[in-house]
């Protein structure tokens, strides 16, 4: 174990283990470090809306600025505050940077007919669950690679010759949503992609 990281029980879930944080009011795990972050809402100690990581006398959340939390927790680019991934940045605009590096049409922009997708993604309630989707999908990335740059024909047909069928058609449901690729019955489109494989 990394003899920086020191064992504490974590002041808010009570589990023992690696607690590297400590805010005023005790240790705290990654995993409580993480949800505080992502709680927002009014302080009710100053009113403001913000994120509410603090915990007050009675236990309420309260923002950083009423709970004695020195850190900056503004995001370098947006100045959303929340928590914050490598440089520094919000999970949303991690997520806009790994978009626009997947779905570049090779002249350092995003292939025009893609730009619908990167909108919807970019906008997804929890942009998160997006960065852990890309990061644990080992075709996606192939996928949005070759459809930005054509390799792979943005059709229905193109899809269906993709060897993971099952993130094919996630992928399909986003693109008929957002308006990039027409749309089609989904049960015809699943059988059509099924058939020739059998």
């Amino acid at each position: 174990r990394d003899p920086r990281r020191f064992d504490r029980t974590c002041v808010r879930c009570g589990r023992y283990g690696p607690a590297p944080t400590r805010w005023p009011d005790g240790h705290v795990c990654g995993t409580c470090f993480q949800a505080g972050l992502r709680a927002r809402g009014r302080c009710p100690g100053c009113g403001y809306l913000r994120v509410l990581p603090g915990r007050g006398p009675a236990g309420e959340a309260i923002c950083p600025d009423c709970a004695g939390i020195t850190r900056d927790f503004h995001c370098a680019r947006c100045r959303t505050e929340g928590y914050l991934w490598a440089g520094r940045l919000c999970a949303r605009c991690v997520l806009f940077g790994k978009l626009t590096a997947l779905l570049d049409d090779g002249t350092g922009h995003t292939r025009p007919e893609l730009v619908p997708l990167l909108e919807s993604l970019h906008a997804m309630p929890q942009p998160h669950l997006g960065i852990n989707w890309l990061h644990n999908n080992r075709h996606l990335p192939g996928y949005l690679r070759g459809l930005a740059t054509g390799q792979i024909p943005l059709t229905h047909a193109g899809l269906h010759q993709l060897p993971s069928w099952r993130t094919a058609a996630h992928l399909r449901d986003l693109l008929m949503a957002c308006g990039a690729l027409s749309r089609a019955d989904r049960q015809i489109l699943l059988f059509e992609q099924w058939y020739p494989r059998q």
